[in-house]
């Protein structure tokens, strides 16, 4: 299989080592006459590109000496994004005449907004590092994004989340393009466990207050401070003096989030804030957050979060420091 490496100025050079080393070792633990990749680096115009550092790149070819490809892999570029975004148009003919000769195309983190840019991600599922999902929602609103998954696959396009999924990634693909077996002897040799599905575990959220609604505004203020108080969305929507529709429209229209779906967010936030520095029991860390049933709170984590309370603790408890 013929594997394009696009680089892009700015380009995260961690993610490009990453793809050539993954891939360099799928090949030397394949059959010696049955090696799965070849590999070329290129770029928009064939000379070395700068990475988020501002340090070269070297590659082997510009796009317009590529004519055919079997899959192209894209690099991300997380905190140069909005640096590199404003070329990104430069590459969607080439991209989309690939696509159009049948190559699978993959993104890692970020650079699935270069495939937004071509339009070969409108109706598409899709994924990208989640701190990064309201911007590429704003900017390309017929992207079928879904920020919970770790990979999405949808025809011959493939996106993964953030710069640790890189490596899911990119086993995903030597499962896909080469064989389950060898996929598993990569992981082994690595120390990598199998390819991960959701991102979610991961997000840290924050409150969306990009909007010029003041009322709305005084109501989130309220709710970040008052979220353990048993109050139902209706007593607080008279609280503040809104029609309880009206209130849940409003809402809805500045944050893009439900009134309920808000408040279950800023409560599942302080969970995992308290399971990650503290030994508190669930139950305990449930009256915390303002519910009452344990069990239907675990319920509510395990579907927003993606995994139990209990193994939420065990990845990512730590003790605060000492003071």
């Amino acid at each position: 299989m013929h594997v394009t490496l696009l680089l892009a100025e700015y380009s995260s050079q961690a993610s490009a080592t990453l793809a050539l080393e993954v891939l360099d070792v799928a090949n030397r633990l394949a059959a010696p006459a049955d090696k799965p990749f070849t590999v070329c680096v290129a770029s928009l115009d064939g000379l070395p590109v700068n990475n988020a550092l501002g340090r070269a790149m070297p590659v082997d070819a510009g796009l317009d000496t590529l004519d055919k490809t079997d899959l192209v892999l894209i690099p991300g570029f997380l905190f140069s994004l909005r640096d590199a975004l404003p070329a990104f148009a430069q590459y969607g003919g080439w991209l989309r005449h690939q696509h159009r000769q049948g190559a699978i195309i993959a993104s890692m983190c970020t650079a699935t907004f270069m495939l937004a840019e071509a339009g070969l991600l409108d109706g598409v599922e899709t994924t990208t590092h989640w701190a990064f999902a309201d911007f590429l929602r704003r900017h390309y609103p017929k992207v079928c994004l879904n920020e919970r998954r770790i990979l999405c696959e949808d025809g011959r396009l493939i996106s993964s989340a953030g710069a640790s999924a890189a490596m899911d990634l990119l086993l995903h693909l030597v499962r896909r393009f080469a064989s389950r077996e060898l996929a598993q002897q990569c992981g082994r040799y690595l120390l990598i466990d199998s390819v991960r599905s959701e991102q979610t575990v991961y997000i840290s959220w924050s409150m969306p207050r990009g909007h010029a609604d003041e009322a709305v505004l005084r109501v989130q203020d309220w709710m970040e401070a008052n979220f353990a108080e048993p109050r139902g969305i209706d007593q607080i929507a008279d609280q503040f003096g809104f029609g309880v529709r009206n209130f849940k429209r409003r809402f809805k229209v500045a944050t893009g989030h439900t009134p309920l779906a808000y408040l279950q967010t800023l409560r599942l936030e302080k969970a995992k804030q308290l399971l990650e520095t503290t030994r508190l029991g669930f139950e305990v860390i449930t009256n915390r957050v303002g519910y009452e049933d344990s069990n239907s709170f675990r319920r509510l984590f395990c579907q927003r979060i993606g995994i139990s309370p209990s193994h939420f603790r065990k990845r990512f408890f730590r003790l605060p420091p000492s003071t």
